[in-house]
């Protein structure tokens, strides 16, 4: 009998990425897994990406091709587009300035066939600049939880993945290098990100998806990550200040603990926990940077919202602290 290996639906969303764009296709239809489909979703762009997508339009694996008529501002109402569409068993959300080795979904998808608990499988990725040249390796983004944790392929529980890692930083810092379970995302109901979170929703997704299955990590670097003056991260930099950025961290903690709450048939008071001090030291940072800045009313009714203990025990400076000891007598 001829064993049936799982259809994986490819979601390319794109907003003026006509310059990375062929290079991105190439790579995903050029893969060593054959049994794909490729969703292509364009977010109205004003450069050449029409014209470009157009061309493969005619690829037998394309099963998709919708061009927006107005830009949504939000990369993940893309990603929910594509996923509504998705017929595959697996989701690969190949964005569209990277791209990945051959050979990316073929080792990918070995630890969700092997395992069925299994929801999340992803790999390491190489800085690439605009030219396309490697400049550095992703993993120097996790050396300060592990240095040594994320040098060799795991299978770990997500509750554990999320209390050690997750729950400080998002270690899985671009979607293109993973696949997915698609049934997690029906259990998880519908699919939606908030504009506010617009720079950080994939950190709040794979929260959720962790939390109750099981995470696969490959050390191999078979993603190339692209950082450019276009990326979402090079514009959350450049546009959002020191402190709106801390303010879209503490909303996204906020949603953990949501999430959390709505759960509570299981024990996750730890993740609880800590999730509260990082969004205490959040707001602390606020208040700095406030009282630094001259708005000390601001910095006052801010600080107000914060537990008395975390004030006294952290170490914040002299002058501020001093100040917040006569505020809160």
């Amino acid at each position: 009998m001829e064993k049936v290996i799982p259809l994986i639906s490819v979601i390319i969303p794109n907003y003026n990425h006509s310059k990375y764009l062929e290079q991105r296709l190439e790579s995903v239809f050029n893969q060593t897994y054959t049994n794909f489909e490729v969703i292509l979703l364009d977010d109205c762009s004003t450069d050449a990406s029409r014209e470009i997508l157009s061309r493969f339009i005619k690829n037998a694996k394309v099963t998709h091709c919708v061009f927006n008529t107005k830009n949504t501002g939000n990369t993940f109402k893309q990603w929910a587009k594509g996923i509504a569409l998705a017929k595959g068993d697996f989701i690969w959300i190949a964005e569209s300035d990277d791209f990945a080795a051959p050979t990316f979904i073929e080792r990918m998808i070995q630890p969700l066939i092997e395992d069925e608990e299994v929801v999340l499988s992803y790999c390491q990725s190489n800085r690439v600049n605009e030219l396309g040249v490697i400049t550095g390796n992703w993993k120097s983004h996790t050396d300060n939880l592990s240095v040594d944790f994320f040098q060799k392929d795991f299978v770990i529980n997500g509750k554990k993945f999320i209390e050690n890692f997750l729950i400080y930083k998002n270690v899985i810092p671009n979607a293109s290098a993973l696949l997915i379970r698609k049934s997690t995302f029906e259990l998880l109901g519908h699919f939606e990100i908030p504009d506010e979170l617009r720079y950080c929703g994939d950190w709040l997704l794979y929260f959720k998806l962790a939390l109750f299955h099981k995470v696969a990590f490959v050390a191999d670097t078979l993603n190339n990550f692209r950082f450019h003056s276009a990326s979402i991260i090079a514009k959350a930099s450049k546009n959002e200040s020191n402190v709106s950025i801390k303010t879209i961290e503490v909303n996204l903690r906020k949603q953990f603990i949501l999430f959390l709450n709505q759960n509570k048939s299981n024990n996750h008071l730890l993740i609880e926990k800590r999730n509260r001090e990082i969004v205490n030291h959040l707001n602390y940072e606020k208040v700095l940077l406030y009282y630094r800045g001259g708005q000390k009313v601001k910095s006052f009714i801010l600080a107000l919202t914060i537990p008395r203990t975390f004030i006294f025990n952290f170490n914040f400076g002299n002058r501020l602290k001093v100040k917040l000891k006569k505020w809160l007598p």
